[in-house]
C-alpha cells in the first residue's frame, strides 16, 4: 500500500469517527403533504362510446356518468373520475417518523386510516372532511409497506408509505 493510499484510508476513518456516522442511518422525521383529489375525464359519445360495463362496478373508487346525465346541455357528453391521494407512494427507512399532512380537495369525507405491513391498525380510522387539512403520524417500526385508505373509495384511493429495512 502507498503511502498516499493509506492517508486516505486515515482520513476518511476520521471524518466517519468525527461525524459519528457508523453507516447506519438514524431516524429522519418525513413531512409528507398529500392531497385527497378527484380526477375526471370526459367526452361525447359521437366520439367514443361510454364503456359498456359501469366503471362504478368495478371499483368504489370510481364515477361514471351516462350520457344525458353528465350534462343536461349536451346529451352525448359523458363523464368518468376516479379518487386518489396524490403522491400515492413514498419511500422512508425502517424506523423513520412519518409525518402526513393532508388536505381534502375533493369528496365531501373520506374514512381513513393507515395499516402497518402486517396490517394492524397504526393511524385509527377518522374523517376527513372537504376543505380541510388533517395530520396524522406514525413510526415506520417495521420495513415493507404502510397503507393510507379510504373506506369510500378504495381500491383506487390509497397510498403506500414503503418502509426500506435498516
Amino acid at each position: 500500500m502507498t503511502r498516499a493510499l493509506i492517508a486516505i484510508i486515515i482520513a476518511a476513518a476520521l471524518i466517519v469517527a468525527l461525524s459519528g456516522e457508523t453507516g447506519a442511518q438514524n431516524p429522519t422525521r418525513h413531512n409528507v403533504f398529500v392531497s385527497l383529489i378527484e380526477v375526471k375525464g370526459g367526452t361525447t359519445a359521437d366520439k367514443l362510446q361510454p364503456p359498456s360495463q359501469n366503471p362504478k362496478d368495478l371499483s368504489k373508487g370510481y364515477e361514471f356518468k351516462g350520457p344525458g346525465v353528465a350534462d343536461k346541455n349536451s346529451p352525448h357528453r359523458w363523464e368518468v373520475s376516479s379518487y386518489m391521494f396524490a403522491p400515492a407512494f413514498v419511500t422512508v427507512r425502517q424506523g423513520d417518523e412519518v409525518i402526513v399532512t393532508a388536505f381534502v380537495v375533493n369528496g365531501d369525507q373520506h374514512e381513513v386510516w393507515i395499516n402497518a405491513p402486517d396490517g394492524t391498525v397504526v393511524v385509527p380510522k377518522t374523517t376527513w372532511r372537504r376543505g380541510r387539512e388533517y395530520e396524522a403520524r406514525f413510526v415506520a417500526e417495521r420495513a415493507g409497506p404502510y397503507q393510507l385508505l379510504c373506506s369510500g373509495h378504495a381500491p383506487s384511493m390509497t397510498a403506500t408509505f414503503f418502509a426500506l429495512s435498516k
